[in-house]
């Protein structure tokens, strides 16, 4: 083999190792290439789905606020609607229960009612029983009697001007107020149970 065919010899090996080690590096870079896509890919699908996360929480947060805002509104309203009608509601019990008062049978109901409750509750010693005006001797008459068989004795009746409606029962320093103003001294309770029966109205 001469000097020309060696040397050409040697350039091929060169030449083919360059090819070699070009297609290697060039499989490695594209190797690194997808690698690094592949990681870029993953980057922004991990930041996109903690958008996506973020973003749920908020409208979440967004969706709970806009519903306890409407609660609270919904809330105030009832609780306005409700003041006005306690406002308009109580003046109005007020005046039918002192208007029952000027009714012959309804003033017997009410003092019917509560002189047999005062009969449980209080001592069957002297009874005074002051009343407001207009509940005459013939109509106390009718219960008189049943009152003084159960008592012993015939209670002390007293016309106050000052009780506009209804009657207070007294014996031995224990008190029955089935007065207007007794009846309707535990006004919180009673406007909890005007709401009560409003409520059961609109619900019928």
């Amino acid at each position: 083999m001469n000097l020309r065919e060696r040397q050409k010899g040697l350039l091929k090996l060169v030449d083919d190792y360059r090819d070699r080690e070009c297609h290697r590096l060039l499989e490695a870079a594209m190797d690194q290439a997808e690698e690094l896509k592949s990681q870029a890919f993953r980057k922004q699908r991990s930041h996109l789905h903690t958008r996506v996360l973020a973003e749920r929480s908020r409208a979440r947060e967004r969706i709970l606020g806009a519903r306890a805002e409407r609660a609270t509104q919904k809330r105030l309203a009832s609780e306005v609607r409700n003041l006005t009608l306690l406002q308009t509601a109580w003046p109005l019990l007020h005046e039918r229960l002192a208007a029952r008062w000027q009714i012959p049978e309804q003033r017997r109901l009410w003092a019917d009612t509560y002189l047999r409750r005062a009969l449980v509750l209080l001592p069957s010693g002297r009874w005074t029983v002051r009343h407001a005006p207009g509940w005459t001797d013939q109509e106390r008459g009718a219960i008189l009697s049943g009152l003084q068989d159960e008592l012993g004795q015939v209670p002390r009746f007293r016309s106050e001007a000052g009780i506009e409606a209804g009657l207070i029962v007294e014996s031995d320093g224990a008190v029955l107020d089935a007065s207007l103003g007794g009846l309707l001294q535990d006004r919180t309770r009673l406007e909890a149970r005007l709401l009560a029966l409003i409520a059961e109205g609109e619900g019928g």
